[in-house]
């Protein structure tokens, strides 16, 4: 294994709108490469231009002292530079918020969980990313987590100064509840036990957080063992969700390596596997026709059998409304749910979407809006909208929502009937 210290001359990715995945708003990673060796691991494609992305780990050693230049450069102040300290804490919410409204809006800020892994080993001696969460404390940032090692659990004590300010999501990618196999696809991070032992005591120090079971590999992850596996365990540990998702294969040096691993350890689900990424799909997209079952209609059913959420969940930024967070919570789910469950076309769903975008940017209290009858006006929405809106309101669903989970209901039943 080879480290090598190297300057960052940015970190902070592009922003982001609307996340239904993540529900973060930027990202960085502050180790190029990653030393767990996923055998699916994207980061190995030519697409990143990392060679050696398993073997050659770069350090971006300046890492917070980048990350704190940008915050500042956006607006923010770190608490360290509040003359008005102490005077801060005695602040009622009124004037918090209005003190607050003089800063840009807070942003969710992805500090692990991007191409490489923030507690992969390396972390253990250089610590590059327990600097940037103390960075992040600093300006009072919420800070999502995702990881596949329980190493995290180092810094639990800063991580629950973080979600005493703002909040800490902390989400654990967990694919394979057999050992034996996830050993094989994921040689070096921790075991899938102790992910869900460090989930547990995350959630047990008050943070917020849940599973992300993705990639689940065709034909060996995709079980209805393996998915029920890991929802029970989820739900043992605490979870406040599990979310499933496929894998990408791109052609090149990931496809390759993956393919080669298999036909080593799992030659019989090989042709399964060469057919559902033959088309070499340029961000390897499988063909969807041919996997043998839909890992989120098989973990929407199991999740829901289970008694676990199978959904992420958008959670309230600082001196946010409850109202825009509940409109904004439900919009990302019908968003999510018809592209990813249900494969409705983009057109259909982008107007959801661009709504959920314009009150992430932050928007008037919605409920004042509202009672002043300009919904559509202010929200730039057709009257149709603006009734779902004010259900949503009043309901915290809306049939929208309620139609698009009747249809899962009945999908997800006739897998589970179709399954031996």
């Amino acid at each position: 294994m080879r480290y090598e210290c190297v300057k960052a001359k940015s970190l902070l990715s592009k922003p982001l709108k609307a996340d239904g995945w993540f529900h973060v708003n930027r990202t960085m990673n502050a180790y190029r490469g990653c030393e767990h060796g996923c055998v699916y691991c994207d980061g190995m494609s030519e697409h990143y231009h990392v060679d050696n992305f398993m073997t050659h780990i770069r350090i971006k050693e300046n890492a917070p002292e980048v990350l704190y230049k940008e915050l500042k450069k956006d607006g923010y102040i770190p608490q360290s530079e509040l003359e008005t300290e102490t005077l801060w804490s005695f602040l009622d919410e009124e004037d918090a918020m209005r003190i607050a409204q003089k800063v840009p809006r807070r942003k969710v800020i992805g500090v692990c969980g991007g191409v490489s892994d923030g507690y992969q080993p390396a972390e253990r001696e250089h610590e590059v990313t327990r600097r940037v969460l103390e960075t992040l404390l600093d300006f009072g940032m919420p800070t999502f987590v995702l990881t596949k090692s329980d190493l995290v659990l180092r810094d639990l004590e800063v991580l629950r100064e973080i979600n005493e300010r703002a909040f800490v999501n902390a989400m654990f990618t967990i694919t394979l509840h057999d050992e034996t196999v996830q050993k094989v696809f994921e040689p070096r991070a921790s075991t899938t036990s102790e992910r869900f032992s460090a989930l547990k005591e995350a959630r047990k120090a008050g943070l917020l957080g849940g599973v992300m079971a993705t990639p689940l590999i065709p034909g060996i992850g995709d079980s209805i063992e393996n998915i029920r596996g890991l929802a029970i365990e989820a739900k043992k540990a605490g979870a406040e969700f599990i979310q499933f998702g496929g894998m990408t294969l791109k052609p090149g040096r990931q496809k390759d390596y993956f393919l080669n691993v298999v036909k080593k350890q799992f030659p019989q689900q090989l042709e399964l596997l060469r057919s559902v990424y033959a088309d070499d799909h340029p961000y390897g997209q499988p063909n969807y026709k041919r996997l043998p079952v839909s890992v989120m209609t098989l973990g929407y059913a199991i999740s829901k059998e289970v008694g676990i959420r199978d959904r992420s969940i958008r959670n309230k930024i600082p001196h946010e409304h409850d109202a825009n967070n509940l409109v904004l919570g439900v919009l990302l789910d019908i968003v999510f749910r018809r592209t990813n469950n249900l494969g409705m076309s983009w057109n259909k769903t982008k107007p959801f979407y661009e709504l959920a975008a314009r009150i992430e940017r932050g928007v008037e209290d919605i409920n004042l809006v509202r009672e002043r009858g300009e919904l559509d006006e202010y929200l730039h929405i057709d009257t149709e909208m603006a009734e779902t809106v004010e259900e949503i309101l009043d309901k915290g669903t809306c049939q929208v929502l309620e139609e698009i989970e009747g249809r899962l209901d009945e999908y997800s039943q006739k897998v589970m009937e179709s399954l031996p």
